[in-house]
């Protein structure tokens, strides 16, 4: 098989991870063959250096070298052929594009694109609500929210770090919530029938960055949304950052 297998020096400057840099050497070499990826400095078809020569040759371990290609083989930008390597398939990768004018959970909508929905859990508490999530929900001072925070995956990659908080008169336990919020919320009869959305650009943190496995610094988009019940009632707030290389938000705008 004739492959082109890319080892150029310059390249391989350009993927050095830098131990003095923020973030981990994987999520930083990850990041490097993205941007060369989508740059054009590595095309569809090439082939990069096995993993063992391109440990070698950044100065990194194989452990390095294996979790950011697996994180970009999971994202459809790489592919791993056996007995060939580890080649670009840049044409392969798909944007998730979600409808803001569609209001549904994102459990329903990755299951909706034939992608398997996923949640690791960072807490779930029924806590005193903050004055944002009072202000937002129309509650109390002293008030008792139950608070989702939690890491969203699309076919295991990490997709949005979320903080969801519902009135405790709705959800008294927050362990009550097992997957979807949505679910819990409509066998409670509150489902959000309507939300209002605003989004901002913002540059992740060191938390996000770390549950999103991006380097602190990349651009997310962050949203806040307010759920209202078919009595008007704000039934959820949820505070959301999703990855802004993978996610595009889109509407359609349509004259009076």
């Amino acid at each position: 098989m004739n492959t082109k297998i890319r080892k150029e020096q310059e390249l391989l400057e350009f993927l050095r991870p830098d131990s003095s840099r923020a973030g981990s050497l994987y999520t930083q070499l990850a990041r490097s063959l993205s941007q060369a990826i989508h740059e054009g400095m590595l095309e569809d078809g090439d082939f990069i250096l096995p993993q063992r020569d391109l440990a070698e040759a950044l100065g990194v371990s194989r452990v390095t070298v294996r979790k950011a290609i697996e994180s970009l083989v999971n994202e459809g930008l790489l592919i791993q052929r056996q007995g060939a390597g580890t080649m670009v398939t840049r044409g392969s990768k798909q944007s998730i594009h979600k409808n803001l004018a569609v209001l549904n959970s994102f459990t329903e909508d990755m299951k909706s694109r034939g992608m398997v929905p996923s949640s690791t859990w960072v807490s779930r508490t029924t806590v005193q609500a903050s004055p944002k999530e009072a202000m937002a929900l129309n509650l109390s001072p002293g008030s008792l929210v139950s608070r989702f925070i939690r890491v969203r995956y699309a076919s295991e990659t990490p997709m949005a770090y979320e903080i969801a908080s519902v009135p405790a008169s709705i959800i008294p336990d927050a362990e009550q919530v097992q997957d979807s919020l949505y679910t819990t919320l409509d066998k409670n009869e509150a489902r959000p029938v309507r939300a209002l959305q605003t989004m901002t650009a913002q540059n992740a943190d060191n938390a996000v960055a770390d549950f999103l496995k991006v380097v602190p610094g990349d651009a997310v988009l962050y949203i806040e949304r307010q759920g209202f019940s078919q009595n008007n009632a704000p039934v959820e707030f949820t505070r959301s950052w999703y990855r802004g290389d993978i996610y595009d938000f889109v509407t359609e705008l349509k004259l009076n």
